[in-house]
């Protein structure tokens, strides 16, 4: 895992972005709640259908 994180900071690094130091000061909790929000805002643009609901809507329309 510190391969990984070293990975990223090198990529950061070299994409000239901050690499933040340390744990932060944001909760677990707020921060699932600010990315949960995002990604309820995110998906109201996104017109997404899963293979799920395909493959149901072809069952509807066999049973029609």
């Amino acid at each position: 895992m510190s391969q990984f994180a070293e990975s990223v900071n090198a990529f950061l690094s070299f994409n000239r972005y901050e690499v933040l130091e340390g744990k932060g000061r944001v909760s677990k909790l707020r921060a699932d709640k600010k990315a949960i929000g995002e990604y309820d805002e995110f998906n109201k643009t996104q017109k997404i259908i899963s293979d799920f609901d395909k493959h149901l809507k072809g069952l509807e329309n066999e049973i029609r």
